[in-house]
């Protein structure tokens, strides 16, 4: 026998044989498992207390996607493991969990779960169950806002919550929009009378009592949702009435925001990071929808001018100018056309000329087709989120600690603009023994924006470029100097960063509470102390601006440069002292009784300082400036409030509710005489399924509840120092000193001037509700509905009293003269359900939520019912305009119309073809606006014709989850709301407001087309819409278009999809074994679609965004020499991609 010596095996074989091993001991665990989850395990789901089979109930193997429905008869079958968990679960029973073991067969014996009815909700100073609230509450989890790419919270809630009206006037990140809760705002903008004919285009503001803002508390503390980050929300709940908002008291006049932040779950730590990243795109792209071809708009530049003076027997004048700073004639027209269309010229394409070359005076004129929108704007922007989150908690210690990062890098082509905000919050408690707790919440907010600014500012850049970005203006000129038109565009000031506006602002709050239980469950007392300090500050750097229009001729734009620095600081401190009382009184009596006191003050101090004339605009120091001219300003206000306040809440038999709660309230911003008042509240509630009468309908009916309720606050939101005499000139009523203009023994001196009038007295406004709402909840649960309706009467509201006579040389005094009357109404309703899909649970849910509010002054001193005021019997949002018929198809049924001396088509006092055809509606034989001053009593041919407020605001909320994949959509919209563009909105009236600005490409399509050709002119297309192209005619103070009138009259009310997310989340039996918790993916959109019956005459606007400019510059007022609407930072489409993923 032979024996062959082998070679020692290799280290390639080595590591193979191991492999090998390897990978059939892998094969023998997986076919054990295999064949342990071949196991079937059958059984039936029941009532536990009927012994019925439930048909529809889920089993799910826990931690993973494999599940079944029971069928018909409550049986099912599902493959799992002896380790396997299965847990069962049915809407309206309580959830059951049972190990598989050996067993083969697993029955499920499931109770009725009252827990929806029984949910404990966040209340003003404590919580409640369900049943037993009598207020308007609604509370909403923060699961809601999961997944939305928004710089505020606001965004998110908008259209969620029934009564909760979110209005927002931009898409700019650093605005979170106005909150109002049962009502919209009471301020609005009207043209000033007194002008030509008896009329004005000026745009003023008015505004009713001290505001109606609803107050937010975030963990207890007053602050503002824009800080809340959206990952640390647990829930938010909205006391709408007075009732429940009773205990808040003057704070809490116009409802209550209550934001609970997240608690760390027990016997666990867990670490939570959220990440996304968005593609952001503007919801109007407005550079697409506006003619940009120099030539084109040259054309329509010369039609719209001379149909200003055009006449049957004159042709009307051609313009010589744009905007009286380049050439136009004739000559340049044809001269265009040729440079155009004529490859063989020499000038063919060329971009620069004067009007010298064409036998005019010497004046340069451009030959261009820049599309200035486009230069500035992006396409796409993008944004970036992160969040993590860290939390445990023991036996006696527990602990959350977040923070989160977002960052958006604005829409602006060029020019800087970047927001950042920072948000980080601290969590944490110990249980120094059995009744006795120690928390402590701190918060920083920090929020960073720089974006570049128009210089001077005064208007937004989209105005800007109404009145300079002519197309036919290239950048540069020739000899490659900045033209005039973009030194006015601030082109050279963005592209260097030279000008712009920064804001920095940082919060900083931290509460400490002690807790004590004497009784557990009894008794609890809680004090808490606050401090809460906000530092912000803002920079503004606006260079002067160099062009040129004639070569060596420099043309300055904003001459007078300036660098401005304002800071705002404000410090609040708060402290609480909370007693709840819940004694155990058996079964048929529940009673919660709360008390309390309330302190806080606050300082605010702002200054402000300004130098002119920057010598080097990279360099913003004030020290680099040589001006000696200096804007200073010092001012601030201290106030300090204190209340005691208490609420009973009693059940009786558990369908009996009772509630009684009131708050004495005193404020420093009021006279010594008056700064105190009582405040209370009284509800009632009748739980009518529980009834013993009502048996017969427990097996459909799980709550009927009947709920009313009234209530009284006060509103103590005021400006302080209303009741003194303050020291002012007569320049500024916010200096007290000045020096005089003249010489006084050589040298100017300090002086003031007398105060202004104040009230007699001064007292609280007064808000009182009524409210009487329904609960329904049906078939366990899954059909629920919610609804409410209400009277709300706002008294005392704080307004300008009886006019007194003009030689006094003062405006009446303020004093507590107004009243304002509100009705509305809510209403919810939710299904909720689930049924077998491919062997797995698919569920998912409907709630649709719709309400309605409409507000009347009651009370306001306006003696003869001026109509461009608030006037007794007005409802706020009313437009008053004229009537029409159309517009006139030829002249002669213009000349045969009655007499129209009032508007001005142009230059001309009367109505052509194509103009509007306005109705007679006092049958007085001529068209008339009422004279000097419109009043109820003559008003002429005004008339309502429409109301700007928004009506019946909606959402509905579709969602649905199936083998880990989740799907969500949710659609808000405003269902009715008119609104009629004024003066200066260049985006709607293009060239009838201004002939030299913006022209849509509609008012090139949907236009009337004029056969001028005989003296009985013409429209050759009926059925266009956009009336006669008339330079002016949205201009002039009483241009046919610059009034209000039902022709133009736009339908703004839309509905959008304002957000749609799909989700992945993966297995546990997957994720646990790479230590992942959770791990979820997700795709969301946000305002990705609209509809609005707005979108057929104009493109330019997003119905939801109406407003006047941009609040971050000067002017926000509409009319002649304001600021249009449509020319506010624009809402965003986003789409996001994130991964959610805890350990």
């Amino acid at each position: 026998m032979k024996h062959v010596l082998l070679p020692p095996p290799s280290k390639k074989f080595a590591v193979r044989g191991v492999f090998t091993c390897a990978l059939a001991c892998l094969m023998m665990l997986i076919s054990s498992s295999v064949f342990a989850q071949s196991q079937t395990i059958s059984g039936t789901v029941t009532d536990a207390t009927t012994n019925s089979p439930l048909a529809g109930a889920a089993i799910m193997v826990k931690g993973t996607t494999v599940g079944t429905i029971s069928d018909a008869d409550g049986s099912y079958r599902i493959k799992a493991k002896p380790t396997d968990v299965l847990v069962c679960t049915f809407f309206g029973y309580k959830s059951q969990e049972v190990t598989v073991g050996n067993r083969s067969a697993v029955n499920f014996a499931i109770a009725e779960d009252n827990t929806k009815i029984d949910d404990v909700v966040v209340v003003g100073y404590g919580t409640l169950k369900k049943t037993q609230l009598v207020g308007a509450v609604e509370n909403l989890s923060g699961e809601a806002l999961e997944g939305r790419a928004n710089a505020s919270i606001t965004r998110s809630l908008q259209g969620q919550i029934p009564g909760l009206n979110i209005i927002q006037t931009d898409g700019k990140p650093s605005h979170s929009g106005s909150v109002y809760v049962r009502g919209n705002s009471t301020s609005f903008q009207s043209r000033k009378y007194g002008s030509e004919s008896g009329s004005g285009g000026n745009g003023v503001k008015h505004s009713i009592g001290q505001g109606s803002s609803a107050l937010v508390l975030i963990d207890g503390v007053e602050g503002d949702l824009s800080t809340v980050n959206p990952e640390d929300v647990e829930t938010i709940s909205v006391l709408k009435d007075a009732a429940s908002a009773a205990v808040y008291g003057a704070r809490g006049a116009f409802g209550v925001i209550l934001v609970t932040t997240k608690a760390a779950k027990k016997d666990r730590v867990t670490v939570n990071y959220n990440g996304s990243v968005s593609l952001n795109r503007r919801t109007v792209i407005w550079e697409d929808n506006l003619v940009t071809d120099g030539l084109e708009w040259s054309e329509w530049f010369a039609e719209f001018f001379q149909n200003d003076a055009r006449t049957p027997t004159a042709s009307g004048k051609f313009p010589s100018e744009i905007n009286k700073e380049i050439g136009f004639s004739q000559a340049y027209l044809e001269e265009f056309h040729r440079r155009r269309e004529d490859p063989s010229y020499e000038n063919y394409g060329k971009l620069y000329g004067n009007l010298k070359d064409l036998g005019g005076v010497d004046q340069t004129v451009y030959y261009g087709s820049t599309n200035w929108l486009d230069i500035y704007l992006k396409d796409y922007s993008y944004t970036q989120t992160h969040n993590i989150t860290v939390s445990g908690a023991g036996e006696r210690t527990s602990f959350v600690l977040s923070g989160r990062y977002y960052q958006q890098d604005g829409i602006y082509n060029i020019g800087k603009e970047d927001f950042k905000s920072y948000n980080l919050r601290a969590k944490g408690d110990v249980k120094i023994n059995k009744w006795i707790t120690l928390a402590n919440n701190t918060s920083i907010f920090k929020r960073d924006y720089h974006q570049p600014f128009v210089v001077s500012g005064s208007m937004p850049l989209y105005r800007q470029i109404e009145h300079r970005g002519q197309p036919v203006y290239p950048i540069y000129n020739e000899d490659g100097t900045l033209t005039y038109a973009a030194a006015a565009l601030c082109y050279e000031g963005w592209s260097k960063d030279e000008a712009f506006q920064e804001e920095n602002k940082m919060d900083a709050i931290s509460t400490t509470t002690l807790t004590l239980e004497p009784i557990k469950d009894v008794l609890k007392i809680t004090g808490d102390f606050t401090y809460k300090a906000i530092r912000s500050k803002k920079d503004r750097l606006s260079p002067t601006q160099t062009g040129y229009t004639t070569p060596g001729t420099p043309h300055e734009y904003n001459a007078n440069s300036y660098k401005s620095h304002w800071t705002y600081d404000t410090d609040y401190v708060s402290s609480n002292i909370v007693a709840t009382w819940t004694p155990k009184l058996g079964d048929n009596h529940n009673l919660n009784v709360v008390g309390g006191w309330n302190i806080e003050k606050t300082k605010y101090r702002n200054t402000y300082l300004q130098r002119k004339n920057i010598l080097y605009p990279s360099i913003p120091s004030f020290e680099l400036m040589d001006s000696e001219e200096y804007a200073v300003s010092d001012s601030g206000y201290d106030k300090s409030m204190v209340g005691i306040f208490g609420r009973i809440n009693y059940t009786l038999l558990n369908r009996y509710i009772f509630e009684f709660a009131a708050r004495y309230d005193g404020s420093s911003l009021f006279p010594t005489n008056q700064q105190w008042g009582f405040f209370p509240s009284g509800s009632i509630g009748w739980r009518v399924s529980e009834e013993p009468w009502m048996k017969w309908s427990r097996n459909w009916l799980d709550n009927f509840k009947i709920r009313a309720n009234v209530g009284s606050l006060g509103n103590a939101s005021i400006s302080p120092y209303q009741f003194m005499e303050l020291m002012r000139t007569s320049n500024s009523a916010s200096k007290s000193i000045e020096k005089s203009s003249i010489l006084i023994n050589g040298k100017q001196v300090s002086y003031t001037s007398w105060p202004v009038m104040v009230p007699q007295s001064l007292t609280w406004e007064t808000v009182t509700t009524y409210d009487i709402g329904l609960d329904l909840d049906f078939l366990r649960n899954r059909l629920s509905f919610s609804g409410d309706y209400y009277w709300r009467y706002t008294n005392d509201l704080l307004i300008n009293g009886p006019d007194y006579p003009q030689l006094l040389g003062e405006d009446s005094p303020k004093g507590n003269f107004g009243s304002l009357k509100t009705k509305g109404w809510e209403a919810s309703l939710s299904w909720r359900d689930s049924f077998k899909l491919g062997g797995k649970p698919f569920n998912y849910n409907v709630k649709v939520s719709v309400w309605d509010s409409r507000t009347w002054v009651k009370d306001y001193y306006n003696a003869d019912g001026f109509i461009y005021d608030y006037y007794k019997g007005q409802e706020l949002g009313d437009i008053w305009g004229f009537r029409t018929d159309g517009y006139f198809l030829t002249n002669e049924e213009a000349d045969n119309w009655v007499v129209d001396s009032f508007h001005k088509n142009g230059s001309n006092y009367r109505a052509y073809a194509g103009d509007l055809k306005f109705i007679d509606m006092d049958g007085n034989g001529k068209i008339e606006s009422g004279g000097q001053r419109p009043t109820l009593d003559n008003h002429g041919d005004l008339d309502v014709i429409g109301n700007q407020a928004p009506r019946y605001q909606y959402g509905i909320n579709l969602a649905a989850n199936w083998n880990g994949i989740g799907l969500s959509v949710f659609v808000q919209g405003v269902g009715k709301r008119d609104w009629y563009p004024m003066i200066e909105s260049g985006f709607f009236w293009g060239m009838y407001n201004r002939p030299y600005g913006y022209l849509p490409k509609i008012h090139t399509t949907d236009v009337v087309i004029m056969d001028y050709s005989t003296d009985n002119w013409r429209v050759t297309n009926p059925g266009a819409y956009y009336t006669r192209p008339v330079a002016y005619a949205a201009n002039r103070n009483v241009g046919p278009l610059a009034y209000e009138n039902d022709y133009y009259l736009q339908d703004a009310s839309y509905w959008r999809i304002k957000n749609i997310t799909i989700d992945y989340t993966f297995p546990q039996e997957l994720t646990r074994k790479i230590r992942i918790e959770k791990l979820k993916i997700y795709v969301s959109g946000d305002n990705i679609f609209t509809h609005s019956p707005l979108f057929k005459h104009t493109k330019m606007f997003d119905p939801e965004m109406l407003g006047f400019g941009d609040s971050d510059y000067n002017d926000t007022t509409g009319g002649l020499s304001g600021v249009g609407q449509g020319y506010s930072y624009p809402m965003l489409k986003t789409w996001t991609i994130g991964l959610n993923v805890t350990f």
